[in-house]
């Protein structure tokens, strides 16, 4: 239990946030107790000074400028240092045995100021008075002990009050913090629970803002995928359901004698078994091509003549539909090693799609472009386009942007995810740039060298068997 709470953001935020402040008036306390022991000891050398200013003053006054003295004048000199609360020892100039020595009486080891001063009259140095201060005094005079007791009142008043105001401080800034990720997660759990439409509040500090921002992204893409989800058992059903209600209510007509047992019912009835046979084969070659990792045979191929290969392939394909196809050539041999056959089965994919959704006076251009590390092959078409709001999701299984007139209208939706998991199956990737109604842009982008999935495995197992014959 305790250690959960320790684990709480607003805790961990107001134990922080707390350590800090006290160690700061941890440092500030003892740079003014260092501070205010200078300043007192620094007080108490200038009272020192001018203590002993009026005390050759009052020496002068007295003709006490020179020894040695009577018993009178010793008496005295103690009366006037002891009213100013001072030990003092006077004597000759030139430092020789002094006429008056109050010093002799303190113990070496006490802690003693001494400061010397030459009293001058009438211009010459009459002699060296020395005057000195007992520091444990400070501990008997009344004054300087009341002094310092108020002081450490004072002190210890205003410490407490500062402690006071840094315990609110932290726990204030601990919850404002703590409220901004409490609310966020209590977002995420909404949204944890299936409530896509719910969005956090874009507001605290600049972090919090773009978490919320990354949620409520989060949040929108998660609905999108879960409307396209239900859009996919849909259409999957659909693409079912049409094939196999036609041809199941022509059979009970038939089994009923409603319709004769004809040629051309039993050819429908073929053309729908047909149709369900085809989209049970493009599943499986979806099924197949993103299983295709681990079955891809890879050879070094001129993907020149490879694209060229497909470029003729589709030609008579184009000119039925009255379609300009073209083939954009580099001229200079494209080496990469592929999989020829998905390769071809790729660029097939992309060139179909192409023709088909390009009406009769458009272009289709296929060709190949390379860099230092990847071999390039494009297919660009002047036809219908692919909308903004569509564009993320064309890769996606059965996906259609519009039904009614779209680039997907014609077929189920399996074409590009087929092209897409074959070209990841390479270590490549499929771009797409498209404006509606202007046309589309497919760009399939593969490494020269095949980085396989078992390359750094098999660069261990070589290290290991080397180092073992070593």
């Amino acid at each position: 239990m305790i250690v959960r709470l320790l684990r709480k953001m607003n805790v961990v935020l107001f134990l922080v946030l707390q350590g800090s402040f006290l160690l700061i008036i941890a440092i500030i306390a003892s740079a003014y107790n260092f501070n205010w022991e200078n300043v007192f000891e620094r007080y108490q050398r200038e009272q020192l000074t001018l203590n002993a200013f009026k005390m050759m003053d009052d020496m002068r006054n007295e003709h006490l400028e020179v020894g040695p003295y009577t018993g009178d004048e010793k008496l005295w000199l103690n009366r006037r240092a002891t009213l100013y609360g001072i030990l003092i020892s006077y004597g000759p100039p030139d430092g020789g045995p002094p006429w008056f020595d109050m010093l002799s009486r303190v113990n070496e080891d006490e802690n003693i100021v001494i400061q010397e001063y030459p009293l001058i009259s009438k211009g010459e140095s009459q002699g060296l008075l020395k005057i000195g201060y007992l520091k444990s005094l400070n501990e008997l005079d009344p004054n300087v002990v009341a002094y310092r007791q108020t002081m450490r009142t004072r002190s210890a008043w205003l410490f407490a009050l500062i402690v006071l105001v840094s315990v609110g401080i932290s726990y204030y800034v601990s919850r404002l913090l703590s409220a901004h990720m409490e609310r966020l997660q209590s977002t995420a759990m909404k949204i944890r629970q299936g409530h896509w439409n719910e969005s956090a509040e874009v507001k605290g500090p600049e972090e919090v803002r773009q978490l919320a921002l990354t949620l409520n992204e989060l949040s929108r893409e998660l609905k999108k995928q879960e409307d396209w989800r239900h859009q996919l058992m849909e259409d999957l059903t659909h693409e079912l359901r049409t094939p196999l209600t036609s041809v199941l209510s022509q059979l009970e007509a038939m089994i009923d004698g409603i319709y004769e047992v004809k040629q051309e019912w039993l050819e429908e009835i073929y053309d729908e078994l047909i149709r369900l046979s085809r989209l049970m084969n493009d599943m499986e070659k979806l099924s197949e091509a993103e299983a295709a990792r681990f079955t891809v045979s890879i050879k070094r191929t001129n993907m020149v003549q490879l694209a060229e290969r497909v470029y003729r392939n589709f030609q008579s394909m184009a000119r039925s539909k009255g379609i300009r196809l073209q083939f954009s050539n580099p001229n200079v041999p494209c080496y990469a090693e592929v999989d020829r056959d998905k390769m071809v089965q790729i660029i097939a994919n992309i060139v179909s799609n192409a023709i088909k959704y390009t009406n009769a006076g458009g272009r289709v251009i296929l060709g190949v472009g390379y860099s230092e590390d990847d071999t390039i092959i494009f297919c660009s078409d002047t036809g219908i386009g692919i909308g903004p709001e569509d564009l993320p999701y064309v890769f996606n299984r059965l996906y259609r942007a519009d039904k009614s007139r779209s680039r997907f209208s014609g077929g189920v939706g399996l074409g590009l995810s087929i092209a897409k998991a074959l070209a990841e199956a390479h270590d490549g990737r499929i771009e797409v740039e498209s404006e509606l109604g202007k046309g589309s842009v497919f760009r399939v982008i593969v490494p020269n060298k095949y980085r396989s999935w078992e390359a750094p495995y098999a660069q261990d197992a070589g290290r290991s068997a080397r180092a073992a014959g070593g």
